[in-house]
Formats: C-alpha cells, sequence, structure tokens
C-alpha cells in the first residue's frame, strides 16, 4: 500500500496577529505542527554551524553570560538594519529549511502544518498544498507588542520588515482574523478545520 502524504499547509501572519494561538489550538485538536521560530532557536545553539557563523559576523556583544545568543540584542541590531538582517537569514534559514523539509516528510496525518512567519517573504509558498494566515490590523499588533516590552519605534520595525499583513491576506489560500477575544480565535480555527476536514479537496 502506497503511503498518503499529509496536505502541508503553510501557517503564516504578522507578527502578534495570533499565529502562536492557532498553532496551540491546532495542536490541541491532534494536528500535528512544527513552529519553524523554534527550529530557528534551537539551531543557533552554542555548537551549531549557524550559532558560529553569526557569533562571527556580528561579534562577541550578542552573547549572554553563558554563551547563549542574545535574540534581544541580534533583534535590535537586525531590525534597525536591512542588511544585516538579511545576512542572519542566510545563515539561519537553510538549516531551518531542512529542518522543516525533513519534519514533514515523517508526517502521516491528513494534515500537516508548519508555521512560518516568513513564508512569502522567503517565496516559500510553492512548497506547500494550501497557506493559512492569521492576521490583525497593524494598530492592534503594535499595542500587542508594546505589551512584550517593545517600544512604539521597535514595533514598527519589526512590523516593516515583513510584507503587508494585508498583502499577506490576500496571498493565502485562507485567512482568519484575529481581532478579537482568544475564544473567538478559537471559534474560527476549529470552524476552519472543520470545513478542511470534512470538505472533498
Amino acid at each position: 500500500m502506497m503511503d498518503v502524504k499529509p496536505y502541508a499547509l503553510g501557517l503564516t501572519g504578522g507578527i502578534a496577529a495570533g499565529k502562536s494561538e492557532a498553532q496551540r489550538i491546532l495542536l490541541e485538536q491532534h494536528v500535528p505542527v512544527l513552529d519553524t521560530d523554534c527550529v530557528a532557536h534551537d539551531v543557533i545553539q552554542p555548537g551549531e554551524e549557524a550559532y558560529l557563523r553569526i557569533v562571527d559576523h556580528f561579534g562577541r556583544e550578542i552573547l549572554q553570560g553563558d554563551g547563549q545568543i542574545s535574540r534581544r540584542r541580534l533583534g535590535e541590531i537586525v531590525f534597525s538594519d536591512d542588511e544585516q538582517r538579511l545576512a542572519l537569514n542566510a545563515m539561519v534559514h537553510p538549516e531551518v529549511g531542512r529542518r522543516w523539509r525533513e519534519w514533514l516528510s515523517g508526517q502521516s496525518a491528513p494534515l500537516a502544518v508548519i508555521s512560518i512567519p516568513l513564508l512569502f517573504e522567503c517565496g516559500l509558498q510553492n512548497h506547500f498544498d494550501g497557506t493559512l494566515c492569521v492576521w490583525a490590523p497593524e494598530p492592534l499588533m503594535i499595542k500587542r507588542l508594546l505589551t512584550r516590552g517593545l517600544t512604539e519605534s521597535q514595533a514598527k520595525q519589526r512590523i516593516q520588515s515583513q510584507w503587508p499583513v494585508d498583502r499577506k491576506r490576500a496571498a493565502s489560500t485562507w485567512s482568519i482574523t484575529n481581532d478579537g477575544s482568544l475564544e473567538d480565535l478559537k471559534q474560527q480555527v476549529l470552524c476552519w478545520l472543520h470545513q478542511f476536514l470534512t470538505k472533498p479537496r
């Protein structure tokens, strides 16, 4: 009997739009989900090739006392300098891509989800059977980022480093609006999942 490949879904959206919460809801429904933000964190651990390249490029001042890369310090550099951000992406993204492709090849569920914030920015949409965008209006994204300790300037820098949310939404197969409560988001995700699993493709 031939193995049936899962439907590969790319999950994306703006920063602070609600991707992580959508992932949690899908996992609760036993949908396999891989968060590439977590993968990216893994590939910059001490001893990893990307770690060595990053420290060589940005200098040891980005390191914490325990030798770990300070994502806050690194973020302050790359979100204020497009050239540095592209350099960092070139060091990290290839290994992240290798790992999510390997993960996907081992899935057997009807639906497998890979969360990639920069899915469209990196031109990865054609690697997936479909895409789902979780989005929120930009003022609300800024408000959420402020609660995470960023300044308004830092919040806008991070948002502007990605495609505009309207462009991501228009380019996606499906979209979910997260401008209400977490319960509202949960109901939208569950409704989408039910329709996806019951609609013939």
